[in-house]
């Protein structure tokens, strides 16, 4: 389901794999996506939320059923749950010539979280579907296995990405 006019974007997407009749090997999956950007630039907010049910594996039509904000949450443990999250702001900098957009996520399975803060900044683009040339963003991440053995990890990085 898409309403442009409201920036409203709905999904649900399943599969059924059947591998081996003889033993009845099964695997299945569900996800349930939903988006929220009222406007059509790099500006103003962004809300994502999605979920996962079942199991998921690096295979072309699975990798489309499985919208991760955060990596590494999920294992085979959790019976393939998954909630993702994360909210966005895009704001005039610089002039008006940059988009500065600090964004949270977070992913939370039976077995773990991950949560992030990003900051991206990206040259203004006005015009509806638009993507700037450039973008750097400052990414902080925290991912918690749940076990009490275990310490949380943390990861910092700064990307640069350049179309051409």
């Amino acid at each position: 389901w898409n309403d442009p006019q409201r920036g409203i974007r709905g999904e649900l997407k399943g599969h059924t794999l059947v591998t081996h009749m003889e033993e009845e090997f099964r695997e299945q999956g569900l996800a349930l996506s939903f988006a929220w950007e009222p406007s059509p630039t790099n500006r103003g907010p962004f809300l994502a939320l999605g979920h996962t049910m079942g199991v998921t594996t690096a295979g072309s039509m699975d990798a489309l059923l499985n919208p991760t904000v955060l990596e590494g949450v999920d294992d085979a443990s959790s019976g393939g749950q998954q909630f993702e999250a994360q909210l966005a702001y895009g704001f005039s900098a610089f002039s008006d010539r940059l988009t500065l957009t600090p964004g949270v996520a977070v992913a939370l399975s039976p077995t773990g979280s991950t949560y992030g803060l990003v900051w991206s900044l990206a040259p203004y683009a006005p015009q509806p579907g638009e993507t700037a040339p450039w973008e750097l963003s400052l990414e902080g991440e925290q991912q918690d296995t749940g076990s009490s053995a275990s310490h949380p990890e943390h990861s910092l990085s700064l990307r640069f990405s350049l179309l051409f």
